[in-house]
C-alpha cells in the first residue's frame, strides 16, 4: 500500500517524486521529532506551512521555512491564528509529564473549532494503538501491550480515547493515524497500513509516519478512518516482531 501511495503521478515536479501542491497546512506539535519530519517533508512537497509553537526557537533552521505562530494548543485564539488561511491541519502532539490531563482532548476541540471558523476541511491526527476501532483484531501481543499502556500511562490512554471521540464527532474529514512504537529511523517508504491485527509491525519510523500523514492529506485517503501504520523491516527486527505478534 505504501508503494502505491508514493508512486509519481503525471505533473509531478522533479523533487524526489513529490508533488508541488501549493496547499497551505497547519501543523501542531511541530517542534517534536515527528513534527520536524512533517515540516521537512512538507517543504519537499511544495506545501506552505503554518506552525504553532510554544517556543518557536526550537524549530531551528526550519523556522525560516514556515509561518510561525507563538502559543499553545490550550489557547483557542492561538490555534485559530495558526489555522487561518489553511485548508488542512495535521497534529502530532505529544504529552509531557507536566501536561494537562486533557491536553489532547482540548487541543482537538480547539483545532476543530478553528477549522470550522476558517473553513478548513481536512484533519489528520497522530494517535496511538490504544485508541480502538471496530475493525481491529488484535493479536495476543497487541492485547498485552494495550493493557500495559493503559496501566502505565492511564492519563494518556484516557486523553487519547476522548480526543478520538471528539474528532470522530466533529463532522470534518478526519483521519486518525494510529502508530505503534515510534523510532528515529530513516524514511523507508515501506510500511504496512490497515487494522490492528496479527502481523502488523510494532514499530515505525517518525519519517515514515510523516510521509503517510502528508499522503493522507494530498491524496484524500482514509477519510473518517483509523488506520494503523507499522514499519516493514528485516525479519530480525524486534524479536521478529515478537514472532509476528504470536
Amino acid at each position: 500500500m505504501a508503494r502505491q501511495l508514493l508512486e509519481g503521478r503525471p505533473g509531478d515536479t522533479n523533487n524526489g517524486g513529490w508533488t508541488e501542491t501549493g496547499m497551505r497546512i497547519a501543523v501542531f506539535g511541530a517542534t517534536g521529532r515527528t513534527g520536524q519530519q512533517l515540516l521537512i517533508q512538507a517543504r519537499e512537497r511544495g506545501l506552505h506551512v503554518s506552525a504553532l509553537a510554544r517556543r518557536p526557537e526550537k524549530l531551528g533552521e526550519l523556522r525560516d521555512h514556515v509561518a510561525t505562530v507563538e502559543g499553545t494548543v490550550m489557547d483557542a485564539s492561538a490555534v485559530e491564528r495558526a489555522v487561518s488561511g489553511c485548508s488542512a491541519v495535521l497534529s502530532v502532539l505529544g504529552r509531557r509529564r507536566d501536561s494537562s490531563p486533557y491536553l489532547l482532548t482540548t487541543a482537538s476541540a480547539n483545532i476543530i473549532a478553528a477549522m470550522r471558523k476558517e473553513g478548513a476541511g481536512r484533519l489528520v491526527i497522530l494517535t496511538d494503538t490504544g485508541v480502538e476501532d471496530p475493525s481491529d483484531r488484535p493479536s495476543l501481543v497487541h492485547k498485552i501491550l494495550r493493557i500495559a499502556l493503559s496501566r502505565v500511562n492511564e492519563k494518556l490512554t484516557r486523553d487519547s480515547t476522548a480526543a478520538a471521540q471528539v474528532t470522530a464527532d466533529s463532522g470534518v474529514d478526519w483521519t486518525l493515524v494510529r502508530s505503534p512504537m515510534l523510532t528515529d529511523g530513516p524514511r523507508t517508504n515501506n510500511y504496512k497500513v490497515g487494522a490492528l491485527a496479527r502481523g502488523m509491525p510494532m514499530r515505525i519510523s517518525r519519517a515514515d509516519v510523516a510521509e503517510f500523514m502528508l499522503s493522507c492529506v494530498i491524496d484524500g485517503r482514509f477519510i473518517r478512518e483509523r488506520p494503523v501504520i507499522g514499519g516493514c523491516r528485516p525479519r530480525s527486527g524486534f524479536w521478529q516482531d515478537v514472532r509476528s505478534n504470536l
